[in-house]
């Protein structure tokens, strides 16, 4: 596996060795926040066409919800690349 760079912001974790051009600048694709919707952590991703990161969900999927941050960016690395 080659070798990731997370950062942490505030609360959120973002992927900084998976990034994607917006506006001429280079940004994380992935970030890794707190479930908005109760406990544990969700995948974000950045959606060009708003601008912003939102939760990721396949369309008919059920949001996955990790217990721990680092679980959530193992699931990045591993299924997400």
């Amino acid at each position: 596996m080659e070798k990731t760079e997370w950062r942490k912001e505030y609360t959120n974790y973002f992927s900084y060795h998976i990034l994607i051009r917006y506006l001429g600048e280079q940004l994380p694709k992935y970030t890794i926040l707190e479930n908005p919707d109760g406990d544990g952590w969700v995948i974000g991703i950045f959606f060009s066409f708003i601008g912003e990161y939102a939760p990721l969900e396949e369309e008919g999927e059920e949001r996955l919800i990790f217990q721990t941050a680092e679980e959530a960016q193992r699931y990045v690395d591993t299924h997400l690349v």
